[in-house]
């Protein structure tokens, strides 16, 4: 049970920042290459230095590659409606954003 909190948890917290970089490419005007590399970047680049930082190896990426098929999920859902506004409100918060970060623990990486 705990397990699955944690992974739903960090699963919200990749979404999040990959949606964040895929809007930055956005605002670029950037191609579908550009989304997935700067939407990929950004949702799982925090956690591979923290692990590169921990020394936790595998990589979490690399240990579950749902996570990085996430991220171009994601990258290319954000890419589809780029002609429409997207409802973005809570999702561009910077408050959210750490708040969704910091849940993650990273203290769980070090048992």
């Amino acid at each position: 049970m705990f397990e699955s909190s944690i992974i739903l948890l960090d699963c919200i917290g990749i979404v999040v920042f990959t949606v964040t970089g895929a809007l930055v490419a956005s605002r670029n005007q950037m191609d579908l290459i550009g989304f997935i590399l700067l939407g990929t970047i950004t949702g799982i680049g925090g956690g591979t230095i923290r692990d590169l930082l921990l020394d936790a190896h595998p990589i979490l990426w690399i240990e579950r590659p749902q996570y990085l098929g996430v991220c171009i999920l994601v990258s290319i859902v954000v890419f589809l409606p780029r002609t429409s506004q997207l409802p973005v409100i809570a999702l561009s918060s910077g408050s959210a954003r750490l708040v969704l970060r910091f849940s993650q623990l990273p203290e769980l990486k070090k048992l």
